[in-house]
């Protein structure tokens, strides 16, 4: 008699609000708390049902791409849609297909390749600005969302984060704000109708649509064309009918470029930043390539392939804090995992963060080392045991520009500045839409 196939363990948790509550408050912290006892794939009840959380590169590669078809986003998307629209992170079926089409062109390499020298214009200016506060104690996780975003904004509109964009910045950081944690906690939803949060956001998404409305009619009416998004994504065309995008789906894909990008990038590079400031001889050996490569001169795009060790060490910072640190999606009809069944309606939440800190996929995992990414260990490497941008047709589209933008601005910063890490300051993990500390990274800068 062949032995029971064992079922998928099932966490219970409180009698009346079963694991709800542990999830909403942390769901990365509590992955990696039950899973210690449950292993990497478990159920967790919640009032009226259970999901589906695993670490399990097999069911990942299943639900993200063999079987994709199957596992549409959850409802927790929805609640982003309310800021971002129809744009590439929250449209879905035929509406993402003809999106995703029209706009990937828009990150081939040689359309990167042109933005490059207004991202290090940027980066310049920034550098300069954050020499003014040697010697101070900053938060590094807000200075690189506010150089990001510059880059982002001289990307998308070909101008810096002033006058009117500076409003589109502080819009969009309250909206994102305000949906994430209605994503992250579906029961604080009508808590937001009550206390005037949700009249708020209301006002921020006016805001910040009819300025990028705006600055979509002005380059309408303008007669010379400029390297950038807005212009790219203006001069495309459906394949199907030859017609442009429509100006809401264009503002859509605007802001949705400008939130998922800017904050991968900065959150990359705080998270880096902050592992780099515990390891000074990962450091010296970065800065080591820096000087041989570029010397004192401003790196150009082809200088990036010239830097392995500079990649090495983002991609080891981004498998120990992933922006992308969970994968929500739910099973449209029933299905088959191993010998075991997943029933529809299922909601299955991909847990990247673990995956990255499996013990039986990487070797010594909580420990940084940027050797595991030299070239012929990460070839040998399954792709689905590393998922910084997500994996599948869904696969964040914006992955080689985060790069690229993350290769530029971590050895800039490394010539220029020592990073010294405040001991005494709790750094907390806080999964939102990207994984990002929740009260900052406080560093004195020399």
């Amino acid at each position: 008699m062949s032995p029971a196939t064992p079922t998928i363990p099932v966490y219970q948790g409180h009698w009346l609000f079963k694991s709800a509550f542990q999830i909403q408050k942390n769901p990365v912290h509590f992955f990696e708390e039950k899973s210690k006892t449950l292993g990497d794939t478990f159920y967790a009840a919640y009032p009226g049902g259970k999901v589906l959380i695993s670490a399990n590169p097999g069911l990942i590669k299943q639900v993200l791409q063999t079987n994709h078809k199957n596992y549409p986003k959850d409802r927790g998307y929805d609640q982003l849609a309310l800021m971002l629209g129809q744009g590439l992170v929250t449209s879905k079926g035929a509406m993402w297909k003809k999106q995703r089409k029209i706009a990937q062109p828009t990150f081939h390499k040689k359309n990167l390749e042109n933005l490059f020298a207004a991202m290090t214009e940027i980066a310049h200016q920034y550098i300069k600005e954050l020499a003014q506060k040697k010697g101070q104690i900053v938060d590094i996780s807000q200075e690189m969302m506010a150089v990001t975003a510059r880059i982002a904004m001289k990307a998308l509109f070909s101008s810096d984060i002033e006058g009117n964009l500076k409003e589109i910045y502080h819009a969009i950081s309250y909206a994102q704000e305000f949906v994430a944690k209605r994503a992250i906690n579906p029961m604080i939803i009508p808590w937001t109708r009550l206390n005037g949060s949700l009249r708020k956001f209301n006002r921020h998404r006016g805001v910040m649509n009819g300025l990028i409305n705006n600055l979509i009619e002005t380059r309408q009416q303008e007669n010379d064309s400029k390297a950038d998004f807005l212009q790219m994504l203006l001069e495309a065309r459906y394949e199907d009918t030859g017609e442009p995008m429509p100006l809401d789906l264009l503002r859509d894909e605007l802001v949705t470029i400008f939130s998922a990008g800017h904050e991968t990038s900065a959150n990359g590079l705080a998270w880096t930043l902050y592992l780099l400031s515990q390891h000074p001889e990962i450091t010296q050996k970065l800065r080591q390539e820096t000087q041989q490569v570029l010397g004192d001169r401003t790196p150009s795009f082809s200088d990036l392939k010239q830097m392995p060790y500079t990649r090495q060490v983002i991609e080891e910072g981004m498998r120990l804090y992933p922006p992308v640190w969970g994968v929500g999606r739910y099973a449209r009809e029933a299905d088959q995992w191993e010998d075991h069944h997943i029933a529809s309606n299922t909601i299955v939440i991909c847990q990247i963060f673990s995956l990255h800190r499996h013990p039986d996929l990487w070797e010594a995992p909580n420990e940084f080392n940027p050797d595991r990414f030299e070239t012929e260990k990460a070839k040998a490497r399954p792709s689905t045991h590393y998922l910084p941008f997500g994996a599948g047709p869904r696969m964040c589209i914006g992955n080689h520009f985060a790069m690229m933008e993350m290769q530029l601005l971590l050895p800039l910063l490394l010539r220029h500045f020592d990073f010294e890490l405040i001991k005494n300051h709790p750094v907390v993990l806080e999964p939102m839409i990207t994984l990002r500390p929740k009260n900052g990274i406080l560093m004195q800068l020399k």
